[in-house]
């Protein structure tokens, strides 16, 4: 089945709220579809959403890594004051439902709702404020993770060199982007290779690897007065803690604000855990590594929601960022804009 046939997806949800016992004086709205389908549950009743079922892509994650998630969000719950989304058990006292449709399982989590407004990154006060509540709640995840040792053996993806920009990564191959030309595909081979040699001598240690969201970007933040709250744990896995302030800026690399707002980030993590000069030199791998990572997304998603708004002109500005990230360097020999005989 395509992901994106959302009267069958329809049906599925509809078929997941039997088991929960909201199958009458409730109904479903598609919010969101990319690698899982996201349902908002109304109760008619009261006339209010009441809970989010969220529909996994099937092969996605496995039920043992989605199991995982769940086991890590309770115990968020249950170790810090980081406001996450509470997992809802169905009739049988379980949080996953496989709904079987036409010989395929589907995973199904339901949660609760939690209100708020998704913030807008923009200039002023209020946006540094914003991504130091960011830095803060991810030191935060971090800190927790470093002293749960049941966490440290979690069956969840590692992201490492191969899983964020090998041939075979998750997101899928950004070498297959066919906005490419021969000089672009070249500049952003080097650039992974360059990546590839930072990651190696920054190593991997208790301090900076662990158990990490990957995905604190705005679209899975939510504020309601001064409190932030943390969506979305689908990408949760073991990674560099510095992947967690590459995705708070996904998307907006490119904004004159982002050093800054990096920078606020940074101020509320160290409210929580130290972040050094030996951190600080390595962020624009980090984001790097994250935008393309991106570009791997863009091209093997195109069944997905977010990238028809994202598409166009991605890959050219990823280009430009790695045009910087070597010159700063001095690897990128020659680079002569919109010519055909560039040359690295």
């Amino acid at each position: 089945m395509n992901f994106q046939h959302k009267e069958v997806l329809y049906r599925i949800a509809l078929q997941a709220l039997i088991f929960y016992g909201m199958e009458s004086e409730h109904t479903l709205e598609l919010l969101h579809c990319s690698e899982n389908s996201t349902f908002s549950v109304c109760n008619q009743k009261l006339q209010q959403t009441v809970a989010i079922l969220r529909i996994s892509r099937p092969g996605y994650h496995t039920q043992e890594e989605l199991e995982a998630e769940i086991f890590w969000l309770n115990q968020i719950i249950k170790d810090t004051k980081v406001r996450v989304a509470r997992p809802i058990a169905n009739r049988g006292g379980q949080v996953l439902t496989g709904i079987l449709w036409e010989g395929q399982i589907y995973d199904c989590m339901m949660s609760e709702f939690l209100v708020g407004e998704m913030p807008h990154p923009q200039s002023g006060k209020k946006s540094m404020a914003e991504f130091e509540q960011v830095g803060e709640i991810a030191a935060t995840l971090h800190r927790q993770a470093m002293g749960w040792e049941e966490g440290k053996t979690l069956n969840r993806p590692i992201w490492d060199y191969e899983t964020l920009l090998g041939e075979k990564a998750l997101f899928g191959n950004w070498r297959q982007c066919p906005d490419l030309d021969l000089y672009e595909f070249a500049l952003l081979d080097r650039t992974c290779a360059m990546i590839r040699e930072h990651l190696t001598a920054y190593g991997k240690d208790e301090h900076n690897f662990g158990l990490i969201h990957s995905d604190l970007r705005a679209a899975n933040l939510l504020i309601e007065g001064d409190q932030m709250k943390v969506l979305d744990f689908d990408d949760c896995g073991y990674g560099w803690h510095l992947q967690d302030l590459a995705a708070s800026i996904s998307f907006l690399e490119e904004d004159p604000y982002a050093v800054a707002w990096m920078e606020a980030w940074i101020v509320g993590y160290q409210r929580i855990l130290p972040f050094g000069q030996r951190e600080r030199d390595e962020i624009a791998t980090f984001v790097m590594a994250r935008r393309i990572q991106l570009l791997a997304w863009i091209t093997s998603h195109e069944d997905s929601d977010p990238v028809h708004n994202l598409y166009e002109g991605f890959a050219k500005g990823t280009c430009r960022m790695a045009e910087k990230y070597l010159l700063s360097f001095d690897h990128l020999k020659t680079t002569v804009s919109g010519g055909k005989n560039r040359t690295l």
